[in-house]
């Protein structure tokens, strides 16, 4: 049995270390209460209501499943919960197709010319969201950009108008938004794969694509589910895009959310509501990484 032998150095190296982890929990503390007032409360408040009942506009504190059976098993809220996780995974996978070659381009190809690219991505994320929105309002509409190109060109004879108020601009216009949130993890991860890697697959005779799918595309996979992970739950919390740019057949959850909160004044069930959505879409998303890392391992 060894013996610990106690110097006033080993001392001294014990009493750093503990002051060290003293100091790495108080500089933790602020952050870590933020994050608990912030969003662990709220959330546990959110959850609690989602278990009452609404009687006569009045919240009635009690323990009832009556907002998630009216949830999962309504007619109504159906088409609402298919729409919006439909159109979140084709949003976040149209981001993963522009995403990766342009973060590939990024660091392979344009490499002189990475913080310049990588600055002007970083600027798009501080764009007004509302004025992003109305922007593609004009564009998309009868008067807009697209139409007038398009009039300009003579592929049509007049203004069309299933550009604007259709699940068409509601993608084009959460690609725009989100293509930044895709493009920054993966270039991220990208930073870690040394370009000789690539040379010495080429030098053994792979193909660019063969050496992107053996080597680069695994090597860069947590970016991929990161970015992925992102874009699909921010599009799937959308509600003011699809108000402000799609049809009336074509609102998301979150409008229900924000209608059974606003309107309705029934916050049980758009309390119920939300963490529904939440629960599926990170179901969705923890399915979507498992098979990933399945296929590349």
């Amino acid at each position: 049995m060894a013996l610990e032998v106690v110097t006033p150095s080993s001392i001294r190296r014990r009493g750093a270390r503990r002051g060290s982890r003293s100091w790495a929990w108080l500089q933790l503390a602020p952050a870590t209460a933020y994050f608990a007032a912030l969003f662990l409360g709220p959330l546990a408040i959110l959850i609690a209501y989602s278990f009452w009942r609404t009687e006569n506009y009045q919240f009635i504190p009690s323990f009832s499943l009556e907002n998630y059976r009216e949830v999962l098993t309504s007619p109504v809220y159906q088409p609402y919960f298919e729409r919006t996780l439909l159109l979140a995974l084709l949003v976040a996978v149209l981001v993963l197709v522009i995403a990766y070659p342009f973060a590939y381009a990024l660091t392979f190809v344009f490499p002189r010319r990475r913080q310049l690219l990588y600055f002007l991505v970083l600027v798009s994320l501080f764009g007004g969201y509302l004025v992003r929105i109305y922007a593609w309002r004009t564009m998309l509409g009868k008067e807009g950009l697209i139409n007038s190109a398009l009039e300009g060109a003579g592929v049509i004879d007049h203004p069309v108008g299933f550009f604007l108020n259709s699940q068409f601009a509601i993608v084009l216009t959460l690609v725009n938004f989100y293509l930044p949130l895709g493009v920054l993890p993966i270039f991220s991860a990208m930073q870690n794969v040394s370009p000789a890697l690539l040379e010495a697959a080429d030098d053994l005779g792979s193909s660019r694509l063969h050496a992107m799918r053996r080597v680069l595309i695994p090597m860069t996979m947590r970016g991929v589910t990161a970015a992925f992970a992102f874009t699909f739950i921010a599009a799937a919390a959308e509600w003011v895009t699809p108000l402000l740019v799609g049809g009336a057949g074509d609102q998301f959850v979150g409008n229900q959310v924000v209608t059974a909160f606003g309107t309705d004044l029934n916050w049980p069930l758009g309390a119920a509501l939300a963490l529904t959505l939440v629960v599926v879409a990170l179901v969705i998303v923890g399915l979507v990484m498992a098979v990933t890392r399945w296929v590349t391992r």
